[in-house]
Order: C-alpha cells, then sequence, then structure tokens
C-alpha cells in the first residue's frame, strides 16, 4: 500500500510539471492579444530598420498587424480575389529606382512608392518621374524613425516636412502614409488622423530587405500568395526599390502573377469597396499585453514550491537528460526545460 501511495504521488507530480506551466503560457498568449477597440470593421497588416529591428520590433501599444487581426482580416476579405497592390519603400535611391521605374513602364503596371524624405530632397528628380508615370507617391516619413517611440511634435515633424517636400516636388499633397516598421500606438495614429492622410500597411513581406536574393523574394511571394498551393489569395505586396536584388526580382514576380491571372492594382483604384482593405484611418488597436504570474508560495505546499518557484530555464543536454533519467526524474526535468 505504501508502494501505491508512492507511486501515485510521483505521478501527481508528474502531471502538475507538465500542464501547469502550458496552462500559464496560454493564458498569457490570450491575455497578449484582446482587443480593447473594435469599431473600425477592417484591420491592416504589418512588421519590418536594420535588419533585427524589421525581425524583432515589439512595441505592447502598437497595431495588431501582422500577428492578429490584420493579416488574417486582409486574407479573409481578399478570399479567392487575385489581387495585388505593388508597393514600394525607402526610396527614392538613384541607382535602383530607375530601373523600378523602367520595369513598371515597360508591363503598364502602377505601383505606390513610400519615399524618404531625406532621399526625396536629394532626388527630387525621381519623386517627378514617379509622379509623371503616374504612380503614388506615399509618405515614409522623412529619416525612417520609429514612430511609435517619438513624442507628438517629432511624429508630426516627421510626417509633415516629408509632405511638404513632396507636395513642392509634384504639386500634390499625399495621402497615403507607412509609418516604418509598421510601428504604430495610438499617439502615432492621431497625428496621421490629424495630417488628414490614409495609413498603408501590406500583407505580402517579400523579406528583400533580410535575403537581399531575387529567388527569395519570387519564394516568397510565391509562399505567402499561396500560388504553388493553388489556394489564390490577393494581396499588398511589400518591397523596397533600393536593392539591386529587388530590381532582378521584380520581371520574374511580375511575369509569376501574370502566369497565375493576377491583377496588379493601385491602391487608390481598387473599388469603392476593395479600397477600404489598403488604408485605414482608424484601424484597430490592442491593449497592451498582461502579464501573468503565479506565486506558488501562496499555497504553502512545499511540493508545489518546488515545481513552480521560478527557476532559471536550461537547455535540454544528452548529459542532462542521462542524469535526469538516473534520478528517476525525466519527464520532471524535460518539462521544466526550454
Amino acid at each position: 500500500m505504501r508502494n501505491f501511495k508512492i507511486n501515485l504521488k510521483t505521478i501527481l507530480t508528474v502531471c502538475m510539471a507538465l500542464t501547469i506551466p502550458t496552462i500559464l503560457s496560454a493564458a498569457t498568449s490570450f491575455a497578449s492579444v484582446s482587443p480593447i477597440e473594435t469599431k473600425s470593421a477592417v484591420s491592416n497588416t504589418e512588421s519590418p530598420s536594420d535588419t533585427n529591428m524589421e525581425e524583432n520590433l515589439i512595441n505592447s501599444d502598437q497595431l495588431c498587424i501582422d500577428t492578429n487581426l490584420g493579416r488574417s482580416r486582409l486574407k479573409e476579405l481578399l478570399l479567392e480575389k487575385r489581387a495585388v497592390a505593388l508597393t514600394f519603400d525607402d526610396g527614392p535611391h538613384p541607382l535602383t529606382t530607375p530601373h523600378i521605374l523602367d520595369i513598371l513602364k515597360k508591363r503598364h503596371v502602377k505601383a505606390t512608392f513610400f519615399v524618404l524624405g531625406i532621399q526625396a530632397k536629394k532626388y527630387p528628380e525621381l519623386i517627378k518621374r514617379i509622379y509623371d508615370e503616374g504612380h503614388i507617391v506615399g509618405n515614409h516619413t522623412y529619416s525612417h524613425k520609429n514612430l511609435s517611440k517619438l513624442k507628438t511634435a517629432a511624429i508630426k515633424n516627421e510626417i509633415e516636412n516629408t509632405n511638404k517636400l513632396i507636395e513642392k516636388i509634384t504639386g500634390e499633397k499625399p495621402k497615403y502614409i507607412r509609418p516604418p516598421y509598421g510601428a504604430i500606438n495610438k499617439t502615432v495614429i492621431s497625428a496621421i488622423k490629424d495630417a488628414g492622410m490614409s495609413m498603408v500597411l501590406w500583407t505580402v513581406d517579400t523579406r528583400d530587405w533580410h535575403s537581399k536574393n531575387e529567388k527569395s523574394v519570387l519564394k516568397e511571394v510565391d509562399r505567402q500568395l499561396h500560388i504553388s498551393k493553388g489556394d489564390y489569395i490577393g494581396g499588398a505586396i511589400l518591397m523596397h526599390d533600393i536593392y539591386p536584388s529587388t530590381v532582378r526580382s521584380l520581371d520574374p514576380v511580375l511575369d509569376k502573377l501574370a502566369a497565375n491571372e493576377y491583377k496588379v492594382y493601385s491602391i487608390n483604384n481598387l473599388g469603392n469597396s476593395e479600397s477600404d482593405f489598403w488604408s485605414v484611418k482608424t484601424p484597430i488597436i490592442c491593449k497592451k499585453p498582461i502579464s501573468i504570474h503565479a506565486n506558488p508560495e501562496i499555497s504553502k505546499n512545499p511540493l508545489m514550491i518546488s515545481l513552480l518557484k521560478e527557476k532559471p530555464k536550461e537547455k535540454v543536454t544528452q548529459l542532462g537528460m542521462l542524469k535526469a533519467r538516473k534520478e528517476g526524474n525525466l519527464l520532471i526535468y524535460l518539462a521544466m526545460s526550454n
């Protein structure tokens, strides 16, 4: 009977070790994506500064773009529609943007160029060419700063200085803005609204800024539009007109789209209903993630405390597994390790 009690205690210990961390982790994940504002029927998408920042930007009060409402909502709205919008960020650049424009002109395709004020000031002739050839010139701020980390006055300077430069060159104030990295919060949204502009994000990140490889760009477009799967969806494609590899990738990407009967639209001619997919003035905001911490010491149960008290995580190693197996606590070791 005593052996039975020991075995039962061991089983309960293992079960608690395996299940409680999972429950806590799930609760934390759920809490981090709860929306607090749902008036807007549509949301937007986006996610990429320097390379690491584009991948790892975390802003607790930022728009629920890639990971939650934005991308999935856009895909839902564009289901079974072979329509894409081409967008280019960070230019213009004298060595690459002219080649992008040559390709678009040859193929009768219109795109949107979200330009930096600092680049517009250096290369006004390229801004003029973009505009004269029928493309949309959008605002990508003056110096590509993370707007969500700036105060209101600085955000407005980034937007307004770029608007003034573009209007001086083209005679028309930009209507659309794309915040660098897709990083926005309530302050950024308010500044964009005060400027009378619409925010345009994206659904397909070609990751040309990361790979700098034309084959990889084509692969990302294929994968994210589900082309090879035959389960076609539409999307707003993000590229950067500052990399030679992006220039090399453009013809193959357009060939791929044409071969699969996609139509390329500009963001201002998608139609009365579809245009809302690409520019939203009042995107949905997520509340800040809530951290959930359980304090096992409240239970005053030595077993519970020893199992649940936060300890430094360690990687599973062969030596650690052998030692844990020898001591009879392999499952607990695996459960409490990374």
